[in-house]
């Protein structure tokens, strides 16, 4: 069996936000442009409190916490904290695969100490906040699922070790919205067909369950009864492409939210290309709309880009050009064809 962790920087932007001034602690805070069509990249736990959330409209979260304080964000700040945490990390495992600027799966079957999990991943955790002050919840688990779910399950600095042994008492009792992979528009359906938890869902033989996710069905069934892909995929050490997105708290279909999101994700892909030293001759363009139906759009450009300004603007072009109205839930922006700056990456 293997050992996956999950590790997640709690509300990262808000985080950082605190770090550059500590008068914000404590604070009702939202990270996003504070304009009539802004959009929450992330908010403190304070704020949540309030029901702030990632994705909200800015004039909502406005209404719904009236003390809010909104910062716009300092994304090549929030770039070397991210650095800094994941330099840390590679230091002491070789196998990590970054799911995004501030979540990662590791791979620790060799590193772990088996006789005691739950103190090496304290020990782990710690280690972390002295060395970036930045909080962290760890999730573990013998799949990718798992280990997502556990690092759910307790924010901020929580640490939880999900076993097929225990997830009859922790992660089946959990309302089936809050399961990975489950979407918002998806879940009120299941719950109208009496799935109104996980563990409703590991043991469901209804067929009209089955006729609504369809060929997903059994997949999600198998990830609630503790069984899911165990694999975790390393950065290559010269990649050839990058990429970010991100998965909408509600599906949309604003077009000055997309774009907000679309910015932040090409944010993350030049911070890629920086630590590399990379441009790119390719900008790729990922939408999944709310029938999980994905799809996505390539574009060569006639000279290399690795500039976050230059990579919106071209995953915007792409954008407009394949995007019809649908209700999102996810969108990404990648680059490929990477090579070294100053050189043909064909």
């Amino acid at each position: 069996m293997k050992e996956i962790v999950h590790i997640d920087l709690n509300a990262f932007f808000a985080q950082a936000e605190c770090l550059r001034d500590p008068t914000l602690n404590e604070k009702a805070l939202a990270v996003g442009y504070d304009g009539r069509r802004g959009v929450v990249a992330t908010c403190s736990y304070e704020a949540r409190k309030f029901g702030v959330r990632s994705g909200m409209p800015m004039s909502q979260a406005k209404e719904i916490c009236k003390d809010l304080i909104i910062v716009n964000g300092h994304y090549d700040y929030y770039r070397y904290l991210s650095k800094k945490f994941f330099s840390y990390l590679r230091n002491r495992f070789s196998l990590i695969e970054q799911a995004s600027i501030d979540e990662c799966y590791i791979d620790m079957t060799a590193e772990i100490d088996r006789e005691d999990r739950h103190g090496y991943l304290f020990d782990l955790q710690l280690s972390l906040y002295r060395h970036t002050r930045l909080k962290c919840s760890i999730g573990h688990g013998a799949n990718r699922f798992l280990a997502k779910m556990a690092s759910d399950l307790r924010k901020p600095m929580g640490l939880t070790l999900l076993n097929r042994e225990n997830i009859e008492s922790l992660l089946w009792p959990l309302s089936i919205d809050k399961m990975y992979g489950i979407g918002r528009k998806t879940a009120p359906r299941l719950q109208a067909l009496g799935i109104q938890t996980i563990g409703d869902l590991a043991r469901t033989q209804n067929p009209d369950v089955r006729r609504l996710l369809g060929n997903l069905f059994d997949y999600y069934q198998s990830e609630a009864n503790g069984f899911g892909d165990d694999h975790v995929h390393p950065e290559a050490f010269d990649p050839k492409s990058c990429s970010a997105e991100r998965t909408f708290s509600e599906d949309i279909t604003d077009y000055d939210e997309i774009r907000d999101m679309i910015r932040i994700c090409s944010e993350e892909v030049a911070a890629e290309l920086e630590k590399y030293r990379k441009s790119a001759s390719v900008v790729v363009v990922k939408l999944r709309d709310d029938r999980f139906r994905t799809w996505s759009r390539r574009k060569a450009l006639p000279s290399p880009v690795e500039g976050s300004a230059s990579i919106f603007a071209e995953a915007m072009r792409i954008f407009e050009e394949c995007y019809h109205g649908e209700s999102l839930r996810l969108i990404g922006v990648g680059v490929d064809k990477v090579g070294n700056r100053g050189k043909d990456p064909s």
